[in-house]
């Protein structure tokens, strides 16, 4: 079973978050009905149990794991909340952490800013939502921003433009 982490923080774009999750459920629901095994165990998690999504939806999560767990994948979505998340020193850190604990780690659309933010992106390519990308690159100069693909994969790195 692939162990799969959603992180949230407030002001998050809620489809950011539901539709990866969504995409995994419905493998999970595929393999269960062909009675097969669950492939995926995905988990939301958080700093706090209950964020508040940028759409006013409030998500329950698990806290955040402790570093030298491993998984498979942290997935960071974005949404206008990524710019208070940016200056979190915890978060970051923790990010920086379970990113060391993952095989690979992905962002979701403006999510690629909180990946630079903790230093995760400096020297690869990266990609984020089409609107996002002056900031970006006025941010983070030392991430080789690319404003067309839909999606980059630099290493165990991956970071999409939208939720693609």
């Amino acid at each position: 079973m692939r162990h799969i982490e959603i992180l949230a923080y407030p002001d998050i774009q809620l489809l950011d978050v539901s539709g990866p999750l969504q995409v995994f459920a419905s493998a999970n629901d595929f393999r269960t009905q062909a009675g097969e095994p669950a492939p995926y165990e995905v988990a939301v998690v958080a700093a706090s149990p209950r964020i508040r999504t940028s759409a006013g939806l409030v998500l329950e999560a698990a806290a955040l794991p402790v570093h030298g767990l491993e998984i498979d994948t942290m997935i960071v979505p974005g949404g206008w909340g990524v710019n208070a998340a940016c200056e979190d020193p915890e978060l970051l850190q923790w990010v920086i952490g379970r990113s060391h604990d993952a095989t690979r780690t992905a962002s979701v659309c403006s999510g690629a800013m909180l990946l630079a933010a903790a230093g995760l992106l400096d020297g690869r390519r990266a990609v984020t939502h089409w609107g996002r990308c002056a900031e970006f690159a006025r941010r983070f100069p030392a991430v080789r921003l690319e404003p067309d693909p839909i999606f980059i994969r630099d290493g165990n790195v991956w970071t999409s433009a939208g939720v693609t």
